[in-house]
C-alpha cells in the first residue's frame, strides 16, 4: 500500500487496484458486522420510536406516534428513516439495512479520501473505519446514525467530483441527510457556503434556497402538527434536557459548556469512539486521541486557510453544533458522523510531514489505532455469537433491567385492556412489546404536578423500572406521597419491575 499522499494515478491498473482494495476493506466491515451482529433492540428507545413510525406509515395511519395517547402526529424526527423502515417491514431486515449503510460509508470514504489524501492514506482511513468499534455497533442499531453518516460522506464525495451532475447529487444527498436528522442542516448549509468561498455565486444561491426550503418546510410541518412541542433548538439551550426545571443557560454558561464539551470529546469521547473502550481509557489512548485531534485540527487549519471547501465548512458547523450540546448528550453517537473527516484530515496532515518520517508515522498510527480495535473485536465476538444463537432459540440476551421491563410489557399486553394507558420511562419500547399506549411521567420534583400530569395523560397504570434514575427522582416520590392512589398489580423480574394501577382520586370517585 503506497502511503504517499500523491494525486490520484491516471493508470487504469492503479485505479483497478484501488477499487479492489476499497472493496476488500468494505467486505472486511461486512464480515466483522455479521460476526458482531446483535439481534436484540438497542435499549435507548429511539429505535422503537423509528420502528413505530415505520409501522404507522406502512399501515396507513400517517406519520403518527402510535404509542402516545391520542396518537398525535410526530414532529421531532425527520421522516427518511421511518420511510425506509416502512418498506423493510422487519426488525432484522432493518438491522441488516443499517449494516449496508455503514458498509457503503466505508466504501465511499475510501473514494472521498482518494481525492483528498491519495490512494494509500485513503485506504488506510477506510480500514480504520471498517474496524471501528463505534461504526460496527451502529451497523446493527436501528437508529438514524447509519443512513445519516452515509448521506454526509456521499454529499462530500460528490462535491469532490468533476461531473456536471455532482453539485445536484451533493445537494440531494445533503437534503436527504437533513431529512434523516435535523443535524443534517450542517451539511445542507456547508455546501452553499463552500460555493460562496469559491465565488460560485449562482450555485451558492441555488443551494442556499434549497436549504431554506428544506428548513422552512420541516419547520412549517412541525408548527402545524405540534405547535407546543419543544424543538431541538429549545432543548439545545437547556441546562439539562432531562431536568427542565433547571432552566436555560446564559451566554457565559454556554461558553463554559462549549469548553467542557470540547475537553470531554478530546479526552474521553474520541478515545472511546476510536478504540471502543467504555471508560476514558489509559494514558496511551488519551495521548493517541490528542495526537489524532491535533493532526486533524492542523490539517483542517491548513486546508481551510488555502480554501474553505465543503469538508472544512461541514467540520466547522457540525463540530460547533455538538460542542454547544447539553453536556449530558456529549457522546460517541454524536461524534460518529464527523469521524471519517477527523481521520481523513489527520491522514492529510500526516502526509505533509517530512518524507523521511512519513512512512513510520503512518505505520505507528496504524498500530495504535488498529490494535485496540482488534482487541475490542476479539473480546466482543464470542458473546455476540452466543447472543445471536440464544436469540434464535427465543432467549434474547437483553440487559437484565430491560429484560425485566420487556417481560412486564408482555404481562401488560396479556392482562390489561387494549385501551389502557401506561405511564413509564421508556414508552416506545414498552409499547413495542405491550401494544399499550403511554408516555413518560413528568420530569418534576413537585409530586402534585407529577400526579396531575398522570391524570391529564389518562394513565391507568405506572411502571416502576430499573432502567433509569429519573424513575427514582420523579415518579417514586410522587407515588410515596400519594400511596392511596396506587395499587400494585405486578412485580416480577431480576431486577424487579413493578406495575401499579392508578386508582381514582376521592373527588373523581365522588
Amino acid at each position: 500500500m503506497d502511503l504517499e499522499p500523491s494525486s490520484n494515478p491516471n493508470g487504469s491498473g492503479a485505479t483497478t487496484s484501488f477499487q479492489w482494495s476499497a472493496l476488500g476493506v468494505t467486505l472486511l466491515h461486512v464480515i466483522l458486522g455479521l460476526v458482531l451482529f446483535e439481534p436484540t433492540l438497542f435499549p435507548g428507545g429511539d429505535n422503537a420510536g423509528y420502528l413505530i413510525l415505520g409501522d404507522a406509515l406502512r399501515n396507513g395511519d400517517g406519520y403518527r406516534d402510535l404509542y402516545a395517547p391520542g396518537t398525535p402526529f410526530h414532529a421531532k424526527y425527520p421522516p427518511v428513516l421511518p420511510l425506509l423502515l416502512a418498506a423493510f417491514g422487519s426488525v432484522q431486515v432493518s438491522k441488516f439495512a443499517m449494516l449496508v449503510c455503514t458498509s457503503l460509508t466505508v466504501w465511499v470514504t475510501a473514494h472521498l479520501g482518494r481525492r483528498i489524501v491519495g490512494d494509500g492514506p485513503a485506504l488506510l482511513t477506510a480500514l480504520f473505519l471498517s474496524m471501528n468499534p463505534t461504526l460496527l455497533e451502529y451497523g446493527h442499531y436501528i437508529l438514524s446514525e447509519a443512513p445519516f453518516i452515509l448521506l454526509v460522506v456521499l454529499a462530500l464525495w460528490a462535491m469532490e467530483s468533476q461531473s456536471r451532475w455532482a453539485p445536484m447529487f451533493a445537494m440531494l444527498a445533503a437534503s436527504g441527510a437533513f431529512a434523516t436528522r435535523t443535524a443534517g442542516l450542517t451539511i445542507l448549509l456547508a455546501i452553499p457556503i463552500s460555493w460562496l468561498f469559491r465565488n460560485d455565486f449562482r450555485r451558492a444561491v441555488v443551494g442556499g434556497i434549497t436549504a431554506l426550503v428544506a428548513l422552512f418546510s420541516w419547520g412549517f410541518y412541525q408548527n402545524r402538527v405540534a405547535p407546543g412541542q419543544p424543538s431541538y433548538l429549545e432543548e439545545l439551550v437547556l441546562r439539562d434536557p432531562y431536568n427542565p426545571e433547571a432552566g436555560s443557560v446564559g451566554v457565559g454558561e454556554l461558553v463554559v459548556r462549549t469548553a467542557n464539551n470540547l475537553w470531554d470529546y478530546v479526552s474521553r469521547v474520541v478515545p472511546q469512539t476510536v478504540t471502543g473502550l467504555e471508560s476514558s481509557g489509559t494514558g496511551l489512548t488519551i495521548l493517541l486521541s490528542f495526537a489524532l485531534c491535533g493532526f486533524a485540527l492542523r490539517g483542517w487549519a491548513v486546508r481551510a486557510r488555502r480554501s474553505m471547501g465543503p469538508l472544512e465548512v461541514f467540520v466547522l458547523l457540525y463540530g460547533g453544533l455538538i460542542a454547544i450540546w447539553p453536556e449530558v448528550w456529549t457522546d460517541r453517537r454524536f461524534l460518529l458522523p464527523v469521524l471519517p473527516m477527523i481521520l481523513l484530515l489527520a491522514a492529510w496532515s500526516l502526509g505533509q510531514i517530512d518524507v523521511r518520517f512519513r512512512r513510520w508515522a503512518f505505520v505507528l498510527t496504524t498500530v495504535l489505532i488498529s490494535f485496540p480495535c482488534i482487541v475490542w473485536i476479539t473480546e466482543r465476538a464470542p458473546s455476540r455469537i452466543e447472543c445471536a444463537v440464544a436469540f434464535m432459540a427465543d432467549d434474547p440476551c437483553d440487559p437484565p433491567a430491560y429484560a425485566s421491563l420487556y417481560e412486564a410489557a408482555r404481562w401488560a399486553r396479556d392482562n390489561t385492556h387494549p385501551s389502557a394507558v401506561i405511564a413509564n420511562r421508556k414508552p416506545r419500547l414498552f409499547f413495542w412489546y405491550s401494544q399499550r399506549k403511554g408516555d413518560i411521567y413528568p420530569y418534576s420534583t413537585d409530586t402534585d404536578i407529577v400526579l396531575e400530569e398522570l391524570d391529564r395523560m389518562g394513565a391507568d397504570y405506572v411502571v416502576i423500572d430499573q432502567v433509569s434514575g429519573t424513575t427514582g427522582r420523579y415518579l417514586i416520590p410522587a407515588i410515596q406521597a400519594n400511596r392511596s392512589r396506587f395499587e400494585p398489580v405486578y412485580q416480577e423480574g431480576t431486577p424487579p419491575t413493578l406495575i401499579l394501577r392508578i386508582l381514582p382520586s376521592l373527588e373523581t370517585a365522588q
